[in-house]
Formats: structure tokens, C-alpha cells, sequence
């Protein structure tokens, strides 16, 4: 996903029209509506203008941040007893952990954007299976440290 369909699709997400846009950033409308067609780029500073304008920032450690997000989500997902990822949609697990982020944004990890970046194939498929691999991994790991009164826990030999 480019940065301009991105932020067209945070724009809209917000019921924001591109002259409105231009207004709350002083950049012409024009090369709002040429940025966000991916016909052109744009200056760092006015980048920086229309994501804060929008609520959203430059993230530089992906990975990081990924990891914080399926910690997240798998933490909610265990609480509330779901075991099976492939019974729940992306939409309710933003819902569950409050995080529309997750409806937005692809989340990338260093791995996939070193492997499919030169290709333009890092897409909302290939990065959300991934992710969604990511959270299951750490509902394996809290389900394995989640109390279990039936498991028996041998006393320390003293």
C-alpha cells in the first residue's frame, strides 16, 4: 500500500474532502488531488502537514510497533476465550482492542517489506496474514503462562 492511497483512504475514512484537506494544511488542492493519485510525490514538510493533519504519523521501527500490536490483540483475544483466528474478522478485532489502526493500515514487518518492497507486492493480504501469524504466535505464548487451576504444579524440594 503507497503512502498516497493511504492517506486518501484516512481522508475519506475521516469525511474530509481534499479542499478541506488543503484548507487545514495550506497546501493547494491541487497537489492534494496529484499527490493522492500517486501521479506525483510531495515535500517532506507538506507530508508531514496533511499526516498530522490526519491523525496519522510516520512510523520508522515497523517491526516494533507490529509486535506491540499482535501482543495486543493476542492478550485481548485469549481474555476473551478465542482460540480460532480464523473465526473472528479483521473489523472485530480492531473492535476488540480498540485499535482502528488495524483497519487502515497494513502492518509490515522489515522481513516482508525487504522481501516484497522492490516488487510493490507488500499488500493488505500478504502483510495481514502475517500480522494475524504474529498474534497467534503470542496467543500460543500467553496461553502457555495463563493460570490453569488444574495444572499441577510440583512444590519446591527443600
Amino acid at each position: 500500500m503507497k503512502i498516497s492511497e493511504i492517506v486518501a483512504g484516512q481522508r475519506r475514512r475521516l469525511g474530509l474532502k481534499q479542499y478541506q484537506l488543503a484548507e487545514k494544511t495550506g497546501i493547494a488542492p491541487s497537489q492534494i488531488s496529484i499527490f493522492e493519485r500517486g501521479s506525483s510525490g510531495m515535500v517532506t514538510t507538506n507530508l508531514e502537514k496533511v499526516l498530522e493533519a490526519l491523525g496519522l504519523q510516520i512510523v520508522y521501527d515497523r517491526q516494533s510497533v507490529q509486535q506491540e500490536k499482535a501482543r495486543n490483540c493476542a492478550h485481548a483475544l485469549v481474555m476473551l476465550g478465542v482460540h480460532d483466528l480464523r473465526t473472528i474478522t479483521r473489523e472485530e478485532i480492531a473492535s476488540i482492542v480498540d485499535d482502528d489502526d488495524l483497519l487502515l493500515l497494513p502492518v509490515v514487518s522489515d522481513e516482508l517489506y525487504r522481501r516484497y518492497c522492490r516488487s510493490e507486492m507488500v499488500d493488505e493480504t500478504n502483510t495481514w496474514n502475517h500480522f494475524i501469524k504474529l498474534v497467534h504466535d503470542y496467543m500460543l505464548e500467553e496461553m502457555d503462562t495463563v493460570y490453569d487451576p488444574e495444572r499441577i504444579i510440583p512444590s519446591p524440594v527443600q
